[in-house]
């Protein structure tokens, strides 16, 4: 069992929320493939998670991106 990836989402979902976070990770892992560069992929991410009408400022929205790429790479190790 990796660590890592753990201690990532069960940081996230405390400080973001669960139910956001897991949309994050959905999203980012979704993107991940698709070859575009990361900027897009972070700007397609932010829509996407706004569009889902959660209650969350511009940067919590960024921190749950960001936290979903850490998550992605973590468990992707290994």
């Amino acid at each position: 069992m990796k660590l890592a990836p753990l201690i990532i989402e069960r940081f996230a979902k405390w400080i973001v929320g669960g139910v956001p976070f897991e949309s994050a990770k959905r999203i980012v892992t979704a993107a991940a493939d698709t070859g575009l560069p990361g900027e897009v992929k972070r700007a397609i991410a932010f829509a996407q998670l706004t569009a889902l009408g959660y209650d969350l400022a511009g940067f919590l929205i960024n921190l749950a991106i960001e936290l979903a790429v850490a998550w992605l790479k973590a468990k992707s190790r290994g």
